[in-house]
């Protein structure tokens, strides 16, 4: 039977990095070692295991099926690990362990999201929790969270699965925008603005799949670009050659400096439902359940903090 040893759990740290960073060169930067020394940690993993994991030289780095195996059974084995951890700790009654979190991009400035108040609320409350955030899109959220890579996600989620919950919290507006130097900040009939819609190339997030484009009268023939982070959306409409969708929280800081311009913003907007995204069968976890807690009251602040600058 094989056992696995301290020495082995190093390996597989090894050969992990290596298969994520598709090579070893890539892998010195993550593991702070050398090419040739990443070259032993493999070759005596494969010694120890008794075959190849992966095919290395000048056509490239490509694993072996046992490779792609045994890569899976890593991810499973540390996720195991890791869920060992925070059972354990719990049993001990300390509020320590990791918190595995999802975000969407681009949310930071956002005054009506409760992340960055949710977790000041926790580091209050425990400095041994190891957070782990991760920006990514709706679609590999959902995923993660399904996988138990992530315990809660917050995002925009259009179709919902049946494995997952999803509790809305808020809704974002949206506007079409176009940066100082794109032709339509310098029409001022509706007519005409409406035409340039219709004709200018767009910036589409991969992840709506059209929607976004649908209510402009998009023309096929014109070449759009597709982007799955907001950034990089911000960054082609400041670029002056298309239009698109932004956040009005996003855009605000570009807006006010002249450099982006809305369009017609009576008439070319949408919302967008945040939802915070958990699985139903989510096993009860003391870390999980007070950041939720921790939710709900920074959720509860957003709104009284809104309430109060209405009634002023």
């Amino acid at each position: 039977m094989y056992r696995l040893s301290d020495t082995d759990i190093r390996l597989l740290h090894v050969f992990r990095a290596v298969v994520e960073c598709r090579g070893f060169s890539n892998a010195q930067a993550v593991l702070n070692v050398g090419q040739p020394t990443i070259s032993s940690h493999i070759s005596q993993l494969e010694q120890r295991l008794g075959f190849r994991l992966c095919d290395r030289g000048r056509t490239g780095f490509r694993l072996t099926r046992k490779g792609e195996s045994v890569y899976e059974q890593i991810l499973l084995l540390f996720k195991a690990h890791e869920n060992f951890q925070n059972i354990t700790l719990e049993l001990k009654g300390k509020l320590s362990g990791f918190l595995k979190l999802g975000l969407i991009d681009s949310t930071v400035t956002d005054s009506n999201s409760p992340i960055i108040r949710s977790l000041e609320m926790l580091n209050n409350k425990a400095n041994e929790i190891a957070i782990r955030l991760s920006i990514l899109t709706p679609n590999h959220l959902e995923k993660a969270v399904l996988d138990g890579d992530i315990d809660i996600a917050f995002g925009t989620f259009d179709q919902q699965l049946p494995n997952l919950r999803y509790k809305p919290v808020y809704v974002e507006h949206n506007t079409l925008y176009c940066s100082y130097n794109h032709p339509i900040a310098r029409l001022t009939e509706k007519s005409e603005i409406r035409q340039a819609i219709a004709d200018s190339r767009k910036v589409t997030r991969s992840y709506l799949e059209g929607e976004d484009l649908f209510p402009l009268g998009s023309d096929h023939s014109v070449n759009h670009a597709s982007v799955e982070f907001l950034e990089a959306a911000a960054i082609m409409l400041l670029a002056g050659g298309h239009i698109g969708f932004l956040p009005n929280h996003y855009a605000k800081m570009w807006e006010e400096r002249g450099k982006l311009f809305p369009i017609l913003r009576d008439e070319y907007t949408y919302t967008s439902e945040f939802f915070i995204v958990t699985r139903k069968n989510l096993r009860g976890s003391i870390i999980v359940e007070t950041f939720m807690e921790d939710l709900e009251i920074a959720i509860a602040e957003i709104k009284a903090d809104d309430e109060a600058n209405q009634n002023t």
